[in-house]
């Protein structure tokens, strides 16, 4: 079974910026802080936010491990998923169970209903919250997570100095959106994730590196050994016309390191450092930032 989502866009900018304005007021209404706003799995997102896989940048990494037909019945049960959460109404609904019947009587003998069938969909508020700040924020901060357990992602939206919406995306697939109004709020959910122990202590020196030779044979002690001993490697970058800084973090057992490029294509500007918890927060908030 195959089904095509139809869905009318009709953001203006005007309305964009209306949207942002209520909800940084209504954050700062409710005390502001972190607010949770929704859970999705890979499969709901792709109901309800089709993108083709090359095109996106927030990974799917459930849906990417499934074949092709895997993927067809685990849409095809996130629909119903979304229907019986309220988080969509589907106003043709007989149309669809008509074509999931007929597949089903496909189905064992290897074949395909092969037409696709357009769902007419109203989106429950947080969810389409939840897109329209996906879609239309113009500066993002993506944070890529390493750890023996797989690679975990999240995505900060930035909007305005006063609203921001974080996508975490675990190893499992499934996405976690919050909103804030603080930006000190949004690098703390990003600094709990790439120093998850706490390790972050004390600021040591800094050490300029030779963006020529930046593999851990390289770069000396003692870094190479921090490289070579991190649990969780931590790599944030911002997404935005302009490029951003990119800072990698290194977290050991005992202590976290800093590896900061100011500008890609750099000769020079590629400072290594151990950073303590305040230094680590202000470098995050510091990405955050709309440049003036």
């Amino acid at each position: 079974m195959t089904t095509q989502v139809e869905e009318e866009s009709g953001n203006s900018a005007e309305d964009i910026e209306f949207l942002r304005r209520t909800l940084a007021d209504s954050l700062a209404e409710a005390g502001g802080g972190n607010q949770p706003l929704l859970r999705l799995t890979d499969e709901e997102l792709a109901v309800i936010d089709p993108v083709p896989e090359d095109d996106g940048f927030v990974p799917s990494p459930h849906l990417h491990g499934l074949s092709d037909s895997e993927k067809e019945t685990a849409i095809a049960t996130a629909l119903r998923s979304l229907v019986s959460r309220e988080l969509i109404e589907v106003t043709n609904i007989e149309e669809l169970d008509d074509l999931m019947r007929q597949q089903e009587a496909t189905d064992a003998a290897g074949q395909d209903v092969g037409h696709r069938t357009p769902v007419d969909m109203n989106v429950a508020q947080e969810a389409a919250i939840a897109l329209n700040l996906r879609r239309t924020a113009e500066r993002a901060l993506a944070a890529e997570l390493n750890t023996s357990a797989g690679m975990s992602h999240a995505f900060v939206y930035i909007h305005s100095s006063d609203l921001f919406m974080i996508e975490r995306v675990t190893t499992g697939g499934l996405h976690l959106f919050t909103l804030t109004n603080s930006i000190e709020s949004a690098a703390d959910i990003i600094q709990d994730l790439v120093d998850p122990f706490g390790v972050a202590d004390k600021d040591g020196r800094s050490r300029q590196l030779d963006p020529h030779a930046l593999d851990s044979a390289h770069v000396g002690s003692p870094l190479q050994q921090v490289i070579d001993g991190a649990l969780v490697v931590g790599r944030l970058m911002v997404l935005s016309d302009s490029p951003g800084a990119l800072v990698i973090t290194y977290a050991t057992e005992r202590e976290l390191w800093t590896v900061t490029v100011e500008e890609p294509h750099a000769p020079t500007g590629i400072v290594a450092q151990a950073v303590g918890a305040k230094s680590l927060g202000r470098k995050i908030a510091d990405l955050l930032r709309i440049p003036e």
